[in-house]
């Protein structure tokens, strides 16, 4: 597995936060996809319930966002295994750490009720069936609703994580640069 070389300037710590090409990958794929399910997704709601493009998108999301959740297992999965166990990390540094699992939080939130409010079987890609899960109406009702909160909360943490993104960069640190493969020297 290749790992990010850290700027030559980096120290010990910066060492430590520099992310691998699997991580890397799997960050820019769960932002595109967290982006135009939530774009799309809120941006619908505003279109009349008959209108083509709606259907469309309300038809095309449950299957990339199915097809999304091993990729996001493995994001998570990585993200655990790779915690360093910092004792004394500083205030801003446990500040970022929880607004990342916040969001790791909301994600899986998302995804479970997306899966278990789907009211009726869906064919992914035409190939795998995906049954549905849940038949009580009471359950299903309770289940979109906890879904559109869970989303809603994912949007207002991208939008601060983003915010922390364009903070970082004006102040002259560039989290960017750590997003970025770079093969490793030698």
């Amino acid at each position: 597995m290749t790992h990010l070389s850290p700027p030559s300037s980096a120290t010990p710590a910066d060492a430590v936060s520099a992310y691998s090409k699997p991580r890397i990958v799997l960050h820019w794929l769960s932002a595109g996809i967290i982006l135009w399910a939530t774009l799309s997704g809120f941006g619908v709601a505003l279109l009349d319930q008959s209108n083509p493009f709606r259907h469309w998108v309300e038809s095309v999301n449950p299957h990339v966002t199915s097809l999304f959740i091993p990729f996001f297992t493995w994001r998570l999965w990585l993200a655990i295994k790779s915690r360093p166990r910092r004792a004394q990390a500083k205030a801003h540094e446990r500040l970022a750490s929880a607004a990342h699992k916040a969001m790791y939080a909301a994600i899986t939130g998302v995804l479970i009720t997306g899966v278990l409010m789907m009211s009726h079987p869906v064919t992914l890609l035409a190939v795998l069936p995906l049954p549905q899960l849940v038949h009580s109406q009471i359950a299903l009702t309770q289940l979109h609703e906890l879904h559109h909160v869970l989303c809603a909360i994912l949007a207002v943490l991208v939008a601060l994580h983003l915010a922390a993104v364009v903070m970082h960069q004006v102040r002259g640190k560039s989290v960017l640069a750590r997003m970025k493969v770079k093969p490793v020297a030698g």
